[in-house]
């Protein structure tokens, strides 16, 4: 008889909950918090949509086919919590299509990832105080009242960063089968992992389900953030790189997230507003070494929804 069989249902998820106990703890990565709020916010302040902050010399962004793009998000880092790798000053943007030039924000553009075509990210090293809102808002090919009613956000949001803390993998990151495997073999060797995933188990009685839910809600991480594990509603794309020819697992630190789920996942006191992703989240991945060099023209983006 199987190891799996020898076991009753109670002993598998409880084996399973000491799997995840191990393997959350031993990979803990850095994450910011993030909360957004209606109040003012000035041109060079980490902010979502609106005027982005553009210095004397720079032009506005726009795709490759000369479609207006808008503002996602802004981050000055200067007003964020240090972390290691994470710049401590400087501005980065994220520009995006509006939903519908391709359904998805100018990220369904391109079968890659990685291209930027319809959609940019642009980083300053350094910030002109000189620069007035009034100038950057005389550089926007349309401005953003006049914009189209799809674009993420609904409305400009000022950006506020938490403390940072340390973050537990969740059950989306690609890595999480790997790290559940190989905990499992220490414990239980030649175990077969399938028979002692969180999803797979099976519970009959009322202590079961509660321990398998509180299993399950432990390793369902999200959010609006910058760094810690990204949540994706549907597959991780790095799960494909040989579809565009790329490691794609080489991209193992996240740059920003917005996460729809504002219930589950609170993102301040912006009400009933939507931030106009269909339920989903929006995830951009940056390899380490890329972000030490301050390098954002390789961003892994994805942006999907249940």
């Amino acid at each position: 008889m199987s190891l799996e069989r020898e076991q009753t249902d109670m002993e598998k998820i409880r084996c399973c909950e000491q799997i995840v106990e191990e393997l959350q703890e031993k990979n803990r990565k850095p994450v910011c918090p993030l909360r957004f709020s209606r109040e003012p916010f000035g041109i060079t302040d980490s902010h979502l949509g609106g005027i982005p902050y553009l210095p004397h010399d720079q032009s506005y962004p726009i795709g490759a086919d000369g479609q207006t793009l808008w503002l996602c998000a802004q981050i000055n880092f200067s007003q964020m919590p240090r972390m290691d790798e994470f710049p401590d000053s400087g501005i980065l943007q994220i520009f995006l299509s509006e939903f519908n030039y391709d359904g998805g924000f100018g990220l369904y553009s391109e079968t890659d990832g990685t291209i930027q075509r319809q959609w940019r990210l642009l980083y300053y090293p350094s910030v002109d105080e000189t620069v007035t809102e009034e100038e950057c808002r005389g550089k926007m090919p349309c401005p953003w009242e006049d914009g189209p009613e799809w674009r993420t956000p609904e409305i400009p949001l000022k950006m506020i960063f938490l403390p940072a803390e340390q973050e537990k993998p969740n059950y989306w990151n690609c890595r999480f089968d790997a790290l559940f495997a190989s905990t499992l073999e220490r414990r239980l060797p030649g175990a077969d992992p399938e028979a002692y995933m969180p999803y797979r188990l099976r519970d009959e009685t009322g202590e079961e389900r509660e321990l398998l839910n509180r299993i399950r809600k432990q390793i369902e991480i999200g959010g609006c953030k910058i760094g810690g594990y990204p949540r994706y509603t549907q597959d991780d794309p790095r799960l494909y790189g040989k579809e565009c020819g790329k490691p794609l697992e080489e991209w193992d630190t996240l740059l920003f997230q917005l996460d729809d789920d504002t219930f589950t996942f609170p993102a301040g006191d912006i009400g009933e507003m939507d931030l106009d992703l269909n339920g989903g989240t929006l995830n951009f991945m940056i390899r380490r070494e890329d972000l030490k060099n301050r390098d954002f023209s390789k961003v892994l983006a994805d942006w999907a929804c249940s």
